[in-house]
């Protein structure tokens, strides 16, 4: 699976994630399946409150703030994406309990290294055990 954004959805994400800081941002990604490849196409980031109690290591969103986008099959939700203010964008043991492993991606941004943030994007498939694998994307002008 390769996902496809335009560079102007990269900037959004990261604006809004350092708009955030300390806390983790999050939010949901909306786009399409563009062919029988499976590739994806992001088109647009919803911002969503942190609803977690402690939202500088930790994201929770809002089931009745999601479920409007959840229910919307003409710009349906591809990716859940959140930032790791002070951690690398890998997901946590937190990250891997989640809800919604039916999302396609699940999508990282970590700020470890202000000056050289790192977006990575995972599926993450649950099982007996939780895994998870890197997708590729490709930031378009």
């Amino acid at each position: 699976m390769i996902v496809f954004l335009q560079r102007e959805l990269y900037t959004h994400l990261l604006q809004y994630s350092q708009q955030k800081m300390p806390e983790e941002a999050c939010g949901l990604i909306l786009g399409e399946l563009s062919n029988s490849n499976g590739e994806l196409l992001a088109s647009s980031f919803v911002p969503m409150r942190n609803c977690s109690t402690n939202p500088r290591t930790h994201f929770e969103l809002s089931p009745v703030e999601m479920i409007p986008f959840l229910t919307n099959s003409q710009n349906p939700v591809i990716g859940l994406f959140h930032s790791h203010p002070t951690a690398p964008a890998i997901p946590s043991a937190a990250d891997l309990q989640t809800l919604w492993h039916t999302i396609p991606t699940h999508w990282i941004l970590s700020f470890m290294h202000p000056d050289k943030p790192e977006l990575l994007l995972y599926q993450i498939k649950k099982a007996s055990s939780t895994s998870y694998h890197k997708l590729a994307f490709v930031i378009g002008q």
